[in-house]
């Protein structure tokens, strides 16, 4: 794989490269590593033959006091074993600092707690990183759950030479040490664990005074600190690591299962949190100088936004529909991800599979703020942009909307810790009257990946640990947004992959004998009329399921199988009238084909038979209301299964437009 180096006032940025998530191991390592280490990569510095753990242990001048923190962690012997990892290795010098700057008379006096959680911050599990994989793809997340960025400098006093940073305080001083089982890279400051919580983290910022002083007053900070879920559990065996279980698939109709799909259970449940946020120099640029005019602001905002609210709870700054509350809490997602993870800028979904010549990526997130709406897009130039709108691709710019910094824009401060992190943006972000009726009145298309905060926050929906057909399932009463109506239905997300023919490479399955199941609907951004539309593919090993909305039956029940499903597909052909016509007469009997603005360059999945849409309901709906979802499986067979693929949210202006809905 290539390194691609970007290069901004003087700064570069590595974002370390993950290839494509669900491919087999021999394929996605860049680098080979097996128990026969004839095969493994020279590193660059040296010709040694050692495991990771070897490499340490090899050194002790250098390395004895993080070989004993790897040891008093249990993480040294882990370090010995086939696998791939990339160890963040601190030399004596870094863990003396440490030790000065923490307190600690020795080693000794670290508590073994600690040594655990220096051990797993330092170390990646399941992928072997070098430089020269860095800016392709999505963030590492160490052993800890916690990202991990790589950032660069040029060293002025040294003819330039390049400066590799983690997390902006460690310096990588000897980099690429291919080892039997992974890559070692030397730093010479310790990587800091953070227990700090988002809301301390954006605190210890002066650039972002403004908004940590609203965050307080809204009491939004307080709805930032939770962590880890203690009520959950799950047999360690079932865990990520573990042996798993399998999910059948590939059946024929009588419920036999051919294939499988391997599964496992999150460790831990975690809550995050990613705030995006401006600092005191954008508001500054608005005339925004201090609390008051903020409070002044917002006002003026979201009043006309929400004018039935207007003048009501102006001084409740913790009631949700006071317009400081919602300011701030449109900057808020229950989820945490790097700024990849919001929507495909890179990688090789992104390269390979998002017809970018024709239209924008996009995805959709609930925020914070209650039933608003968030939109995400990216282009080629790998920049993010939320609440942006042109009216199709190449044309004219109607609404710029927000840019999310890169990291080489940002600053010295650390923007990650333990329970999230906050990206810098461009401009002031609201949920004004214009975004809710003009940029968001759209087709609203949300992938399956994106609509429980558990799905990120276990990495379900970019998994960085990149094995072959792989799902992560989830508990009943542990998903959000989800509910499982009995103890048979299971719940899992397929990890993203180019091979699967998946809008965004991932799916949500949902089986299990005569599996009942309900997913709430992202909100619609204003009151209107909508068509609300299933995205799957259809197969042999799918059942048949009724669909109600908000309880109320969805008209006959829906075949997920090839062979009753319904839908008559007709290929496109070359008079442009006749496919108008058929895609007509499709609609006519409730379908739709799927899209042509994903797939590949020759082979959108426009045009494959088994990728639909099924228009559910035309239905009044309301912004301020919650929508459910519910799929109850009418066939036996505990093996058949439907897939989520994506749900699509259509104004009647858009699907009833009198020059047509686009087929992107």
């Amino acid at each position: 794989m290539i390194t691609k180096i970007k290069n901004m006032n003087g700064m570069r940025v590595f974002m370390v490269g993950l290839i494509s998530l669900l491919l087999p191991l021999s394929s996605f390592l860049t680098t080979s590593c097996s128990e026969d280490d004839s095969d493994a990569p020279l590193n660059f510095y040296s010709s040694v033959r050692l495991t990771a753990a070897g490499f340490i242990e090899s050194d002790e001048a250098q390395f004895s006091d993080f070989k004993s923190i790897l040891e008093r962690g249990n993480y040294l012997s882990m370090l010995k074993t086939y696998g791939h990892y990339t160890v963040f290795a601190p030399t004596n010098d870094a863990i003396q600092l440490y030790l000065k700057e923490n307190g600690y008379a020795t080693i000794d006096a670290i508590p073994n707690d600690k040594c655990d959680t220096l051990a797993r911050t330092h170390i990646v599990q399941d992928k072997a990183y070098f430089t020269t994989d860095m800016g392709d793809a999505v963030s590492p997340v160490n052993m800890n759950d916690d990202y991990i960025q790589m950032t660069s400098d040029s060293d002025v006093t040294n003819n330039n030479a390049l400066l590799i940073y983690v997390n902006k305080n460690s310096r990588i001083i000897q980099k690429d040490d291919s080892v039997t089982n992974g890559v070692v890279h030397v730093i010479d400051h310790v990587i800091n664990a953070s227990n700090q919580f988002l809301p301390a983290l954006m605190e210890e910022n002066p650039n972002l005074s403004i908004f940590c002083q609203a965050l307080r007053l809204t009491g939004m900070a307080d709805s930032l600190t939770k962590y880890v879920d203690e009520t959950y559990t799950v047999d360690p065996d079932s865990a990520v690591g573990g042996k798993g279980f399998k999910v059948p698939y590939g059946t024929a109709n009588d419920g036999t299962a051919s294939k499988q799909c391997q599964t496992w259970y999150p460790e831990h449940r975690y809550f995050k949190f990613t705030a995006f946020v401006e600092t005191d120099s954008i508001y500054r640029a608005h005339g925004i100088n201090n609390l008051e005019d903020l409070k002044r602001y917002a006002k003026e905002v979201y009043d006309e936004s929400y004018p039935e609210d207007a003048g009501k709870y102006d001084e409740d700054f913790k009631d949700r529909r006071n317009p400081l509350n919602r300011f701030i809490s449109y900057h808020l997602i229950n989820r945490i991800g790097s700024r990849e993870y919001w929507v495909h800028c890179k990688g090789d979904i992104y390269e390979q599979k998002f017809l970018y010549n024709v239209y924008d990526p996009e995805d959709y997130f609930e925020t914070m703020a209650p039933h608003t709406l968030i939109r995400f897009c990216s282009n080629p130039s790998e920049e993010i942009y939320i609440n942006r709108k042109a009216l199709v691709k190449n044309t004219k710019l109607e609404v710029r909307g927000v840019r999310v910094l890169k990291d080489d824009e940002g600053d010295e401060y650390t923007q990650t810790c333990s329970n999230g992190m906050y990206h810098y943006i461009d401009d002031i972000l609201v949920y004004s009257a214009d975004v809710r009726n003009n940029v968001l009145n759209r087709r609203i298309r949300i992938d399956g990946s994106c609509l429980s905060s558990d799905f990120m926050n276990a990495r379900a929906r970019i998994y960085y640990m990149g094995k072959s057909e792989q799902m992560i399932g989830f508990k009943n009463g542990f998903l959000a947004d989800f509910k499982m109506h009995n103890s048979n239905t299971f719940i899992g997300c397929g990890n993203e992959q180019t091979g699967w023919r998946h809008y965004q490479g991932s799916g949500v399955c949902i089986t299990g004998e005569k599996f009942d199941a309900s997913v709430k609907l992202p909100p619609v951004p204003h009151d209107g009329t909508y068509e609300v539309r299933l995205g799957y593919s259809t197969g042999d090993d799918r059942g048949i399921a009724q669909v109600y909305l908000n309880n109320e039956p969805c008209g006959i029940p829906i075949s997920f199988r090839n062979f009753d499903s319904g839908y008559h597909f007709e290929p496109d052909t070359e008079d442009e009238d006749e496919n108008k016509a058929i895609d007509k007469a499709m609609r006519n009997r409730g379908f739709m084909k799927a899209m042509d603005s994903y797939g590949s360059s020759s082979e959108p999945f426009r045009i494959y038979t088994n990728d639909i849409r099924r228009i559910l309901v035309r239905q009044y709906m309301r912004a301020d209301q919650d929508n459910w979802l519910r799929f109850r499986q009418i066939l036996e067979g505990s093996t058949l299964y439907m897939s989520i693929d994506y749900i699509e949210l259509c104004p009647k202006d858009v699907y009833d437009n009198p020059e047509g809905e686009d087929r992107h």
